[in-house]
């Protein structure tokens, strides 16, 4: 039996310009993330083209501030990065089980 595409799928973490800095300076581990929007896309564009190349199927879901703060509010997390991923796999998830 062959996998479903599921099982090669990513849920990447998106950041729109606007929210950026915001959703930087907010961020536990801020020291470890860049501070320009463009640099950040620019390797978010690069880790894409790598997992494509791959064969893995990309879910991008985009963070925004309010609902990923209130996210974290709720479950007395900090926001890290493998909070904002697992943030991103939750909604990923949740969508998939709506469709």
């Amino acid at each position: 039996m062959k996998p479903s595409v599921d099982a090669y799928t990513v849920a990447m973490p998106w950041y729109e310009r606007e929210d950026f800095h915001e959703l930087w300076a907010l961020a536990h581990d801020r020291d470890e993330m860049p501070t320009d929007y463009d640099v950040w896309h620019s390797s978010a564009v690069s880790v894409m083209n790598a997992w494509l190349a791959e064969g893995r199927a990309l879910q991008i879901v985009t963070i925004k501030p309010a609902p990923f703060l209130s996210w974290l509010g709720a479950r007395g997390l900090a926001n890290t990065a493998g909070n904002r991923l697992r943030y991103v796999e939750d909604l990923a998830t949740r969508d998939h089980d709506a469709a």
